[in-house]
């Protein structure tokens, strides 16, 4: 005799995160579909890094903003995560379920809520060059350059992205 579903199957949080992904595969808007922060960064730790495990990473991020050595910053579907570097320096990463076009207007309003925080830069890294026409599309005055990250155990490159605020 089969079992049926258990209660996690089928539940409209699936739904969402599933239909704000579909948004940011199609562009097609998702019913005003508004995640969770934790929907937003395990989805995208998923999609980008099937080899990793979520959980484990969204852990860690969560320890880092609890001890006051990052922020989480939620605008619409995307999280960004800035991390001090220095009082006036942040680093940020980001995780979204967006379109690039919906993308960009998220940087502009990040922008202003980490001035408002203190910053007077921010600083960033991405290894896929869809993030330059992203920067280049805010219409923000960002530095790209060529640089390296540590990706594991060893180094690759990637772009650079720097913004006076």
């Amino acid at each position: 005799m089969v079992a049926p579903a258990g209660p996690g199957i089928g539940k409209s949080k699936d739904k969402e995160v599933m239909g704000a992904v579909r948004q940011k595969q199609t562009g097609k808007k998702a019913e005003n579909v508004k995640l969770t922060m934790d929907q937003i960064i395990l989805s995208n730790i998923k999609q980008s890094s099937p080899d990793q495990d979520p959980q484990r990473l969204f852990n860690v991020m969560k320890y880092m903003v609890n001890q006051k050595k990052g922020r989480f910053i939620q605008i619409g579907n995307t999280v960004i995560v800035a991390t001090p570097l220095s009082p006036e320096v942040a680093e940020i990463h980001t995780f979204t379920v967006e379109p690039p076009e919906t993308l960009s207007k998220r940087y502009k309003s990040a922008s202003s809520t980490l001035k408002q925080l203190g910053f007077k830069k921010a600083v960033s890294y991405a290894q896929s060059p869809a993030f330059v026409r992203i920067a280049q599309s805010t219409g923000m005055p960002v530095k790209v350059s060529q640089s390296q990250q540590m990706v594991g155990n060893k180094m690759v490159p990637a772009y650079k992205f720097e913004l006076d605020l």
